[in-house]
């Protein structure tokens, strides 16, 4: 999933929109309590369930004793970044935000404080 190929919109409260430039489209719409409902093109489903804090602890104790992270670094900016994005977009009263301008601000700004 190229970032620079994806915009997000804030549609509601709980649901943000992403598309992607070869068409592709999904939606994440958030849920009372824990969990959410992925939409996508062609299939849907469950963000998951809360199963307590056990499986979050086995992968933490996992990445202690291997210091191999479970999410690769990459994922795990590209998922803050379309979190960002959502927000930004809902501060611009639903405007699409590309996650790739995200990204790049972020870059930018660490750079300044380097």
């Amino acid at each position: 999933m190229p970032t620079s190929r994806l915009l997000a919109t804030r549609v509601s409260e709980n649901q943000v929109d992403g598309a992607w430039d070869d068409g592709r489209r999904g939606s994440f719409v958030g849920k009372k309590g824990y969990g959410a409902e992925v939409v996508g093109n062609k299939e849907s489903g469950t963000a998951g369930t809360f199963e307590g804090y056990e499986p979050l602890v086995v992968e933490i104790a996992k990445f202690f004793r291997s210091g191999q992270p479970p999410v690769t670094a990459e994922e795990t900016i590209e998922i803050f970044a379309f979190m960002e994005a959502a927000d930004e977009s809902k501060r611009l009263d639903g405007k699409p935000v590309r996650i790739a301008d995200i990204i790049e601000r972020a870059k930018s700004q660490n750079a300044r404080r380097e």
